[in-house]
């Protein structure tokens, strides 16, 4: 018995052996090497040999760093408006989907569209449509009465909420398929029920559809506050964090430091702070979650 318990144990072990490796190949070891850089002034070009020890210099330069500041402050924007208006329009969407809908099979396809389609390509035709003076965005806005339309990309003010716009459009089609998964699970019967009972559509709402759903809904929480966190491709095409700062992400001044300035510790540092700003956002959900979530 012992025997066959062993091969079994192996046999469990060899199954988990690609993915244990990926993730420590991938994962763990940038991980504690970020870590390890973030301690030096490091020299990618000669190494160790050519590197300086500075301690924790790099971590309090960052905090003060005026382009750091601005990427959390523009993430947190994106997290604290555009993830809930993103989850509210999905959810939207997937209940009016899941109803029999002429051609919805069709309207799946065409809203998890935007997904699947490559980010610089979707970039590029998006500041094409938002151009301040040559827009179709714009043209439509002035036909209709306004003369000074915004400037989009070009606004200090609105070019993160239009990469924001752009971000929730994308993400769209996933949410609401991950919704629509969910909202297939419940079973009709607890709606007659509550039909029999009197309940309106809203009171189904609340109290059958939104309890029966929160798993659903705290992933996409944790997820998409993840990937607002992550935006990087965005920035890069649509704005290159201009006007000034106003649209840097901290993704994108990372990228900066790191491949354009060659400070790779200085990157190292900002990245290792922005994985623990993305750790206490996921803990606090994490927390919060047994509040509202039912299982």
């Amino acid at each position: 018995m012992k025997r066959k318990h062993f091969k079994e144990n192996i046999a469990g072990y060899l199954f988990i052996l690609p993915t244990f490796i990926g993730f420590t190949v991938f994962m763990a070891y940038p991980l504690f090497y970020s870590i390890f850089l973030s301690f030096w002034d490091w020299n990618m070009f000669e190494g160790l040999d050519g590197s300086e020890f500075v301690g924790a210099a790099n971590y309090i330069d960052v905090f003060h760093d005026e382009y750091f500041q601005a990427g959390l402050m523009n993430n947190l924007k994106i997290l604290f408006i555009a993830v809930p208006v993103l989850l509210i329009l999905a959810l939207i969407l997937a209940s009016v989907l899941n109803t029999a809908v002429f051609g919805r099979g069709a309207l799946r396809a065409v809203y998890f569209m935007p997904y699947i389609t490559t980010v610089t390509a979707a970039a590029i035709v998006f500041a094409a449509l938002f151009h301040e003076e040559f827009g179709p965005v714009n043209e439509i806005l002035r036909a209709i009465g306004i003369a000074n339309p915004p400037k989009w990309l070009a606004s200090v003010d609105w070019s993160t909420p239009t990469i924001a716009i752009f971000w929730v459009w994308r993400m769209l089609g996933y949410c609401m398929i991950i919704f629509l998964a969910g909202l297939q699970g419940i079973s009709r019967s607890y709606y007659e029920a509550a039909s029999i009972d009197g309940a309106s559509a809203l009171q189904k709402f609340r109290y059958i559809t939104f309890p029966l759903i929160s798993p659903t809904t705290f992933f996409l929480a944790i997820t998409m506050a993840i990937f607002s966190f992550s935006i990087f491709a965005e920035t890069k095409v649509m704005t290159g964090g201009g006007p000034g700062t106003s649209s840097y992400t901290i993704v994108y001044m990372i990228y900066k430091e790191a491949f354009e300035h060659y400070d790779m510790g200085y990157a190292a540092a900002a990245g290792v702070i922005f994985f623990a700003v993305i750790l206490v956002i996921t803990l606090v959900q994490w927390i919060g979650q047994k509040k509202w979530v039912n299982y």
